[in-house]
């Protein structure tokens, strides 16, 4: 019921500043730019979008929407209720990943209609989003002013899109096979071509693990810079 109510919170909020209207406006421009992309690109030009899109939003809007939290006082009262770490930051990660999700069936619509494995498709994005999504938590923790965020959420962020290097057959490395960006790629291929048990159990695994990862370091990030910094660091999950 915590997780639920941290939910609708964050998704009353994210529509009280309006970022459903803007995404509404992002998806017009993406739907323009793909009616002037010829046939002949416009597979890798969907995947593209749908690649950086659930990238941009969880990498950039989870922090915004912290930074904006902090700035008008959220946290304090928020975390004297029985709220816990773990159900405010698995309300971001589905908030912004319904979002997410949501944009990219409205780009593939648009463009290309339904894809051909939906369920992969969708997996893709949202395991996408929320694995940016406490990337940028983990992030903007550390930072006090936008400009250093967005600096640092970028270096970050850099490594993770090596895999694109390969996608656009521009140089290849199976150290890529490394990085969770590259199982988003092969989910997102799912939309136009079957793929092999082999390449959704390894796409599953990677970006599974990498959530993992990513989960906990951000609960360890926010409670050490957030809640610590507030004198009430909680141990529990």
């Amino acid at each position: 019921m915590k997780f639920l109510s941290a939910f609708a919170f964050d998704i009353k909020f994210q529509w009280r500043h309006g970022f459903y209207i803007v995404y509404a406006m992002v998806c017009a421009c993406y739907w323009t730019l793909l009616n002037f992309i010829s046939n002949d690109y416009l597979e890798k030009a969907i995947i593209l979008l749908t690649f950086s899109d659930p990238s941009a939003l969880g990498l950039i809007l989870a922090g915004g929407i912290l930074l904006l939290e902090r700035d008008q006082g959220i946290h304090h009262p928020l975390f004297v209720t029985p709220l816990r770490t773990r159900d405010y930051l698995l309300a971001k990660v589905a908030s912004l990943s319904v979002l997410s999700l949501t944009a990219a069936w409205v780009i593939h619509l648009t463009s290309s209609g339904i894809p051909q494995s939906p369920l992969l498709f969708s997996v893709g994005v949202v395991l996408t989003s929320s694995l940016m999504t406490l990337l940028s938590i983990g992030v903007v923790v550390r930072y006090q002013t936008i400009n250093g965020f967005i600096l640092m959420s970028q270096v970050f962020a850099l490594p993770l899109l090596l895999p694109l290097l390969g996608f656009f057959e521009l140089w290849n490395s199976g150290l890529f096979y490394l990085l969770p960006t590259e199982g988003t790629l092969v989910l997102l291929g799912s939309a136009f071509s079957v793929l092999s048990a082999r390449e959704v159990i390894y796409a599953l695994f990677i970006l599974l693990i990498w959530n993992y990862v990513m989960y906990n370091w951000a609960d360890h990030s926010f409670k050490k810079y957030v809640l610590g910094r507030k004198g009430e660091r909680r141990t529990g999950n």
